[in-house]
């Protein structure tokens, strides 16, 4: 790359930094039982990551070429995908992970992400020959995924569990979802569906999805109840309910649940809401950039 094409690549990759500075995406949970530890993603790729007091605080200048509409884990690595590319990260930047050719690629948010390209599924945390491990392949083009300790599908025919290649419909699952959180709760129009006790759960009166998690067979879910944002958790049938407070009210792109009971709120603002022993604060993300200098553009499938 000549200097000329280095200045204008930097450029690039500064302008999508900071056309978004202080907004977030994405939030990925956090690689230990601590969610005070996740990771908020800016709508390019801004990664803002919690500097141990509390703060969300962006260091590097680096940027994808596609905006971000999910995140996730695979194994110890973050993983993103906007626009049917999928992204790793790494310490100097984001690296597209190439899995066709020309197709788009779906991924699954959570701390288990996989990915497919039309039917055939694929692992993000395994490799085989220096390519994503190929897993299932589904009896038609795969429109969500939902990772746990299995996976589950959806495709046009419905949803289907996945346990190693064998790929079967779930009885009395509804054909179509908002949206697959992991292979047990799937969001609905009007509530949420255990896809393991085969029943749904409605939403409070009025209540408009938002953001939402599983840990320990709990959905944690963040929902737009009129001008306030509540907490729904999900567990054993049961549901309750918690006002966050936060005002403005905001709206909420991620949540990350840990077993200690805490939780981290990432509002579209930039605004970060903790709750820790029933107290909630807030902060927000802000950058601590290096100056420009020359590098190379956002990342980008080849």
């Amino acid at each position: 790359m000549n200097g000329r094409v280095a200045l204008i690549a930097s450029a690039i990759a500064a302008m999508l930094g900071s056309a978004h500075a202080e907004t977030v995406a994405l939030l990925v949970p956090a690689l230990k039982d601590d969610a005070r530890q996740a990771i908020a993603l800016g709508p390019h790729g801004e990664v803002y990551a919690p500097d141990g007091t509390g703060a969300w605080v962006r260091t590097q200048r680096i940027a994808t070429a596609n905006d971000l509409v999910v995140a996730g884990r695979a194994g110890g690595d973050v993983v993103a995908a906007g626009d049917g590319a999928v992204y790793k990260l790494a310490p100097n930047g984001w690296s597209a992970i190439r899995l066709h050719q020309k197709d788009k690629a779906t991924m699954a948010s959570g701390s288990r992400a996989v990915a497919a390209v039309k039917r055939q599924l694929y692992a993000l945390d395994r490799t085989r020959r220096g390519e994503p491990e190929k897993l299932a392949v589904a009896p038609a083009a795969i429109l969500a995924i939902g990772a746990g300790k299995t996976i589950v599908i959806a495709t046009d025919r419905g949803l289907a569990r996945v346990e190693g290649k064998q790929v079967t419909p779930i009885a009395g699952a509804p054909r179509r979802v908002v949206r697959l959180v992991d292979d047990r709760w799937a969001i609905v129009d009007t509530g949420v569906y255990d896809l393991r006790a085969g029943k749904s759960i409605a939403w409070p009166t009025g209540a408009k999805f938002q953001a939402a998690t599983a840990v320990d067979d709990k959905l944690v879910a963040v929902v737009a109840i009129g001008r306030t944002r509540e907490l729904i958790t999900i567990a054993k049938g049961a549901l309750a309910r918690q006002v966050i407070d936060a005002t403005p009210a905001g709206t909420a792109v991620g949540v990350v649940v840990d077993k200690a009971g805490r939780v981290v709120v990432a509002l579209a603002d930039g605004r970060m809401l903790l709750r820790d022993r029933g107290t909630w604060t807030a902060t927000v993300v802000k950058d601590a950039l290096p100056a420009a200098r020359p590098g190379p553009a956002p990342a980008r499938v080849p």
